[in-house]
């Protein structure tokens, strides 16, 4: 099944263009294919010994070594001698064979071993051309190499019993105190400790040394792969790899944290957590480059089957034990895993080439993806409540664990399978952060300059001394100091950058949930998250799912004018945030939620508000009674505010992100009255009062705003101008079945691209099932009528 890849002629020959620093003159020919793939009987003879005595040397000590031998060749065990050049020829060979072997799970040390030997061979090639030559000119080495990496991850990557067991082993002693079978078991289990260490040291190395003979640099990385005719079976299995190891991380941190007394060392936990994340960290740069993220959007075993949800789940349950809470570095570690875990989902669920969410829902999985949802919320729940500062400090990053929960939290909430979810339980989230005191609000999300932030940071991995320290625990009975990486700041946002993009989120996540689509949401979901919003906004602060000190609140009976004041301060720093990032289209459905929300507010504090000095208890006025008032509908105050039910897209506006959703709104004409601000009526905290409750609707667009059918469930839907339909009108004339044609949807997309806004293929592809299926309505629309 696993061929040594001579075939793979793409992919040599992008590994030879990226690996070479220089132009320089490469032919395959049939000496080195034979060369390539046999082993003569002297370099089998001493190979096994070789690899067993040279891994323990560095480049450095090799370098030294080579300039004192002038025909090319090095000692190991002090007497046996072997050529370099045939050593760097013969290893991936060798190493290729040994995985293929039967009972390879016995043999992950020796690989190991094999691995940082050719790690090493890869770091000389600049100081020697011999091995330059050999290494990274020679193609068909080259990608012998790549499919060592690939049969690696298959072997690294199944569902091995050692993993199964293990974590089963975990979850039933646990549950157990006696010295039972179950106990027996575990202890049998456990025994491979060591092992589960080197196979997580083999999936961090293994991803690494793609490195040492392809590039430093992943955008090279990638298009070796991606020409690989194996990179799907490579995705499948790293990622695969990956999750096992991450398994055995989970139930390692179990069993630390119980009472037993042959738990597993410390030193082992902290290391093993280091391997988990520097193999992650690996796939999530693989997975920041777009093509790399389209290919794996576009695998049905991780996406499709839920592989990719799984791993994430596995990781987003990871706990802290009590036995880790003073490790510091460890912490920070796992903290770091799931920042990029989520990073690296975002990624992927905003693929241009095909949906994550409804190729999931399309395979009927989409249940997977709840957890995720639900450790998200959680995320944000710890996030909001804790500063970085009490958990975390410059010296232990922590990663964009808040940030990357709250993209995701945008996706999820952008998607009309979870918007009811993010509706009935980040609501209360919202309300909390509204109902803080305006000087606390003012500093959590209208400002540039927080006074505490997440930190990130990259792993600098170190195959040679990673390797190196697990493979000394079979020499050894003591475990040495677990190697400290050092790690790379250099990825981090400016303090504003970050402090901008956190309330961005907010922004867009609160327009999504009050966007309203009759095509793909019930009719009882609208006007669902103003109505949930509201109802917050009563709660005590011991009851908020924010937990800061009950100071942070503002009291109930002043909540109403704190709350509009809040409103009016983010719309007026919303402003601002249009040229940083935020959509136009979400800033305006913001404005319409708060239009709407304001005779709410009015409804639900009116008897505080007006006895706020006499009475001690508010009236306690909930939202149903709200809303069958009519003066106060959820609709709009129609009466009150002269709101239509129908409204218009604001032509053309300026979009800031081409791939904007088109404009849902459920009420709003902005030339009708506006209205006395609510803060006008009750007892202002300031002279600017009424200036700031003005300013709640300042900017709402020009023209009147009407609902507008989406034409899908993602952000990324119908964004043509009228000139880019009236030409796709025409061409449907003429290609009435453009729709089947991959071909004809590409072109078309070139040329709309030349004519108004950017629009992908997919994009237009959905923008012709939509049209299609509003025609297949209204014809059948017609012809109930006429049977009536």
């Amino acid at each position: 099944m696993f061929e040594t890849g001579f075939q793979d002629i793409n992919a040599a020959e992008a590994l030879r263009e990226t690996t070479l620093s220089k132009t320089r003159k490469s032919a395959i020919c049939a000496h080195k294919i034979k060369r390539a793939s046999t082993i003569d009987a002297d370099t089998a003879k001493h190979l096994i010994p070789a690899v067993n005595g040279l891994h323990w040397r560095d480049s450095l000590e090799i370098h030294k070594l080579l300039q004192d031998n002038k025909d090319f060749c090095i000692y190991y065990n002090n007497v046996e001698k072997i050529s370099v050049e045939k050593l760097a020829v013969a290893l991936p060979v060798h190493l290729l064979a040994v995985i293929k072997a039967h009972n390879r799970d016995d043999k992950f040390e020796y690989l190991l071993s094999g691995i940082r030997l050719l790690h090493t061979l890869c770091e000389l090639t600049s100081r020697h051309s011999k091995l330059d030559q050999v290494l990274l000119d020679d193609c068909v080495l080259s990608a012998m190499m790549v499919d060592l990496v690939i049969n690696a991850m298959v072997a690294l990557g199944g569902n091995r019993k050692v993993h199964r067991s293990l974590s089963l082993a975990v979850s039933l002693c646990l549950s157990y105190c006696d010295s039972s079978p179950l106990l027996f078991i575990f202890q049998e289990s456990w025994k491979s400790d060591n092992e589960s260490l080197v196979e997580a040291t083999m999936v961090a190395s293994t991803l690494h040394l793609l490195h040492g003979f392809i590039s430093p640099e992943f955008v090279d990385i990638v298009q070796v792969l991606l020409a690989h005719s194996k990179v799907d079976l490579f995705i499948e299995t790293a990622f695969g790899a990956v999750h096992n190891v991450v398994r055995s991380l989970e139930a390692k941190l179990l069993y630390r944290g119980s009472d037993h007394p042959k738990k597993c060392p410390l030193k082992s936990a902290k290391f093993h957590c280091q391997q988990a994340e520097a193999a992650l960290q690996f796939l999530h740069s693989l997975c920041q480059e777009k093509l790399f993220s389209e290919r794996v959007a576009k695998n049905k075993e991780l996406c499709g089957k839920g592989g990719l949800l799984m791993l994430a789940k596995s990781i987003l349950s990871l706990s802290v034990s009590p036995g880790f809470v003073k490790e510091a570095t460890t912490v920070a570690s796992m903290y770091r895993i799931k920042a990029k875990v989520l990073s690296l989902l975002h990624h992927i669920f905003e693929a241009d080439s095909v949906s994550f969410l409804d190729e999931l829902e399309r395979a009927g999985n989409l249940h997977l993806a709840q957890p995720i949802a639900s450790e998200v919320l959680s995320l944000l729940k710890l996030g909001l409540s804790d500063s970085p500062n009490d958990i975390a400090s410059h010296e232990y990053p922590m990663g964009f664990v808040l940030l990357n929960a709250m993209r995701l939290a945008e996706v999820f909430s952008d998607d009309s399978n979870f918007q009811r979810f993010f509706t009935d339980h980040f609501s209360t989230i919202l309300s909390a952060l509204f109902c803080l005191s305006h000087e606390e609000f003012v500093s959590m999300l209208c400002s540039s300059a927080l006074s505490s932030r997440e930190d990130d940071a990259t792993l600098d991995y170190d195959l040679f001394k990673s390797a190196g320290w697990v493979l000394s625990v079979f020499s050894s009975s003591s475990l040495f100091d677990v190697p400290q990486f050092k790690l790379n700041f250099q990825n981090n946002l400016t303090m504003s950058s970050y402090a901008n993009q956190r309330t961005s989120l907010v922004i867009k996540i609160m327009a999504n949930l009050h966007c309203f689509a009759p095509d793909v949401c019930i009719e009882e979901d609208r006007n669902r998250f103003i109505k949930a919003f509201v109802s917050g906004l009563r709660k005590d602060p011991v009851s908020m799912p924010i937990q800061l000190p009950n100071s942070s609140y503002t009291p109930v009976a002043q909540r109403a004018t704190s709350v509009c004041r809040n409103i009016c301060s983010l719309l007026r720093h919303a402003d601002f945030l249009i040229t940083n990032g935020l959509d136009v289209k979400d800033l305006m459905m913001f404005r319409v939620f708060c239009k709407q929300l304001q005779p709410l507010i009015r409804s639900e504090f009116e008897g505080s508000q007006a006895t706020v000095k006499q009475r001690k208890e508010p009236l306690n006025l909930n939202i149903e009674r709200a809303s069958e008032e009519p003066n106060v509908r959820v609709e709009g105050a129609a009466t009150k505010y002269n709101v239509n039910e129908n409204m218009e897209i604001v032509p053309r506006l300026k979009e800031s992100d081409a791939d904007a959703c088109n404009l849902e709104t459920s009420s709003l004409d902005t030339r009708s009255n506006r209205g006395k601000s609510l803060v006008e009526d009750g007892d202002g905290d300031g002279d600017g009062d009424v200036e700031l409750a003005h300013e709640l609707f300042k900017g709402s667009g020009s023209g009147e705003v009407k609902e507008d059918e989406k034409q899908g469930k993602k952000r990324k839907r119908s964004i043509m101008s009228d000139d880019q339909v009236e030409m796709m009108e025409k061409a449907i004339v003429d290609e009435p079945d453009m729709r089947r044609s991959a071909a004809w949807i590409k072109k078309c997309a070139e040329k709309l691209n030349q004519n108004g806004p950017r629009v992908t293929a997919m994009q237009l592809k959905n923008w012709l099932n939509n049209r299609r299926a509003k025609i297949a309505r209204a014809m059948s629309g017609k012809t109930s009528k006429g049977k009536k």
